[in-house]
């Protein structure tokens, strides 16, 4: 043979049989460790925020441990840390490669001199939010980072001081409340503030024709003949939609839990990360049924059923309440240019404290 093999060690740790930790997770940990932050990390790394949150979720979830943490304070704000559980499973790792392979483990050749974004958002997926991100540029906000992650790890992401604001519409069903309950829920109440936003109309999208009622979409789904599209996990409209799924079952007379719904529900765990992505999936005929907003499924020319108008609002960590980008941001959602934008948008409104800040105690 005339090429020449090159030998080449893989190493993995394992856990009752699970892959823990490999090279790529490694050094994720790794970097996060030197830059205090996941979308760093990420960013060095040259991979999605997504992908490196779920890396470090999926550690967690094996390992039944925290391997990061929010780092409060200081004079960027706090950020993220390893944990000393993570610190050990990353000294592990680093000893046994170090060993097996008779080199270092070694990220050093890392710039330290990573350029940060002037805003990060991270959240749910709105045309609204795109507009307000697009006029930033023209009034000297140079680079956002924007990442539809969903509200639920929009808010994640805000307890480890990972990014700037969190666009959320998450319901409470033990108040009736939206967003300002998740703040006590994530341990926020003191470290992070509401900036109220908009109300969209959220609904059921489907394909059964516009005679069609809520009943007949319910009971078509858990008798298992209409194919649903969900939701990613963490996301606001999945939290709604599946409290009142629960709730309509029980006033059609069906006793049904959520652990039951999700087994009754045929295509429950076929999961889109955005409204369009939903209504596109119906309007395909991938599926019969989703949730969506009524601007999208207009959009797509498909049938809809209003269920609610959901409140749209922002968190913004204190500390970052005076960083000029935020600012910035605040000032237009206050603007008489948004507010105008807001009331022209089908199934939006304007909230009446459109841009005023909740959640402060003296």
């Amino acid at each position: 043979m005339s090429k020449e093999l090159i030998p080449k060690i893989i190493l993995v740790l394992e856990y009752d049989g699970t892959i823990v930790l490999d090279d790529a997770s490694a050094k994720l940990l790794a970097m996060v460790d030197r830059y205090g932050s996941i979308l760093a990390a990420a960013r060095k790394l040259k991979i999605s925020y997504s992908r490196a949150w779920e890396a470090i979720a999926r550690i967690e979830r094996i390992l039944g441990v925290r391997v990061v943490e929010a780092r409060r304070g200081g004079r960027k704000g706090g950020g993220t840390k390893l944990t000393d559980d993570g610190k050990r499973l990353l000294k592990r790792y680093v000893e046994f490669f170090e060993k097996l392979t008779k080199s270092k483990f070694d990220v050093s050749e890392a710039d330290l001199r990573i350029r940060m974004p002037d805003l990060v958002y991270m959240g749910s997926h709105d045309p609204a939010v795109e507009y307000v991100i697009g006029l930033l540029k023209d009034l000297g906000v140079r680079e956002v980072e924007v990442l539809w992650v969903g509200s639920g790890c929009g808010l994640a992401a805000l307890t480890l001081g990972e990014t700037d604001i969190a666009g959320v519409h998450l319901y409470d069903p033990e108040t009736g409340e939206y967003n300002i309950p998740y703040l006590k829920k994530y341990w926020l109440s003191d470290y992070a503030v509401v900036i109220r936003g908009y109300m969209r109309e959220l609904g059921v999208v489907h394909r059964l024709g516009e005679s069609a009622s809520i009943n007949d979409i319910i009971e078509g789904m858990l008798k298992g003949y209409l194919k649903y599209v969900n939701r990613n996990r963490g996301s606001g409209t999945r939290i709604f939609a599946d409290h009142f799924m629960v709730k309509y079952a029980s006033e059609l007379g069906l006793n049904v839990k959520l652990e039951e719904l999700k087994h009754r529900i045929k295509g429950y765990d076929l999961e889109l990360n955005t409204h369009n992505d939903v209504a596109s999936a119906v309007a395909r005929g991938d599926a019969d049924v989703g949730f969506t907003i009524r601007l999208v499924a207009e959009g797509y020319g498909l049938n809809f059923i209003p269920i609610t108008w959901e409140h749209f609002d922002f968190i913004v960590p204190r500390d970052r309440l005076e960083k000029s980008s935020v600012r910035t941001f605040i000032s237009l959602l206050r603007s008489d240019k948004f507010k105008l934008y807001i009331s022209r948008l089908s199934g939006y409104r304007p909230h009446p404290e459109l841009g005023s800040i909740v959640g402060i105690t003296s």
